[in-house]
């Protein structure tokens, strides 16, 4: 288990090549890769990047959620067709900067009653294979104002389609005041992926370290389940300050999770 940094650390403030060069020179061994804009969904910004992360290793590609996430299950063909082309391009720069796994959010829940998952297999099933051909798993990610907010639908998504993966935010799951070991139970070796962030004791984010949560179950918890992928911090806004301050932070994760 390593210890990356998303280049979604730097997002406000720097463009994607240049958030990655940052990773490169903090020593950080592993990054997942924001890609910000649809200029960036293709093989040659994927070899830029590729390039400014130097020796880092690039785990994962995460995009903007709405630009296609809703398209790829939408009942229209039209713009099923049209979303399932954006994520091809999306692959294609993942491939180049050597991505191995895909974070999806999926459709939101807000004010909606719940969706007939099943609508939505042949679409999804689609999609993980489409990323299985590029050698990229697709995972689905807890996101509290989205789909997968529940323990209980992990099953539901875990029936609908045998080979999905999950990503598993710690930020989103505290939000919706849930325990992060009751996720890791249900996800078993679909757990493929982790993104941690932090809030303070005024519910605002903070970084690993500094807030509310020591981390120490959660890490037992991955441990017991075997798991075998990275923990990426993957902070926004005022949770960051100086690169020093993100440095502390990866630290402190790798002296709480025994990674490197």
């Amino acid at each position: 288990m390593r210890i990356g940094l998303s280049t979604a650390a730097f997002y406000s403030r720097l463009n994607t090549e240049d958030a990655a060069e940052r990773i490169a020179s903090l020593g950080i061994p592993c990054a997942e890769v924001f890609l910000q804009t649809f200029s960036e969904y293709n093989a040659g910004f994927g070899a830029l990047v590729r390039s400014r992360l130097g020796a880092v290793d690039a785990v994962s590609v995460h995009t903007m959620s709405t630009h296609y996430d809703a398209g790829l299950i939408a009942r229209s063909e039209r713009q099923r067709d049209d979303a399932f082309v954006m994520l091809g391009s999306v692959l294609d720069a993942a491939q180049a900067f050597g991505a191995r796994i895909f974070v999806y959010h999926g459709l939101w829940n807000i004010d909606a009653g719940k969706p007939r998952f099943a609508l939505w297999r042949e679409h999804i099933a689609k999609a993980i294979a489409l990323c299985a051909n590029r050698g990229i798993r697709f995972t689905w990610e807890t996101v509290h104002w989205c789909w997968l907010n529940e323990p209980a639908r992990i099953d539901e998504f875990a029936a609908l389609w045998p080979d999905i993966g999950f990503t598993l935010d710690t930020k989103q799951v505290m939000k919706l005041g849930h325990r992060l070991t009751d996720y890791v139970d249900r996800m078993g070796d679909r757990l493929s992926h982790v993104h941690v962030l932090d809030f303070d004791a005024n519910g605002r984010f903070a970084l690993p370290g500094r807030g509310a949560h020591d981390f120490r179950d959660f890490a037992r918890a991955l441990r017991a389940n075997g798991y075998k992928g990275d923990v990426i911090l993957e902070p926004y806004g005022g949770a960051v300050g100086q690169d020093r301050e993100i440095v502390e932070s990866i630290d402190w994760l790798r002296d709480v999770f025994q990674a490197q």
